[in-house]
């Protein structure tokens, strides 16, 4: 009983500062940030149409960050530290979606990658 706990010990630093996402869920969490981003400010007076498929994009981008979420958390992110990742993604995801990413930089993900994820 006293090797077990012994053991467990040992790995408990390891389980608290392992981050390493799968890139599926980085992808996700990027891409749902990215949905998310474009949609969150629909203009009311936008046709039926681009609302419905303003719409599809939102649930889309909402269903990417909750799939993502507790990956992120069994990564060993705390609720902290995937805030602040958040935070800091929609920033870097926010350039890309106003189209002021800098010179020589690319997005991470395009849009036809992000939109087969949710089948669009």
């Amino acid at each position: 009983m006293l090797r077990v706990l012994a053991i467990a010990a040992a790995l408990l630093p390891v389980a608290a500062i392992a981050q390493e996402v799968p890139a599926e869920a980085a992808m996700d969490l990027w891409c749902g940030t990215a949905f998310d981003l474009m949609t969150r400010d629909a203009a009311a007076d936008a046709s039926l149409e681009k609302l419905a498929s303003a719409k599809l994009y939102a649930e889309g981008g909402q269903m990417l960050i909750q799939r993502a979420i507790p990956i992120y958390l069994e990564s060993g992110y705390s609720d902290a530290a995937l805030a602040a990742l958040r935070t800091a993604l929609e920033t870097e995801v926010g350039r890309v979606v106003n189209g002021s990413v800098r010179a020589g930089e690319d997005a991470a993900h395009s849009f036809q990658d992000c939109s087969a994820l949710i089948g669009q």
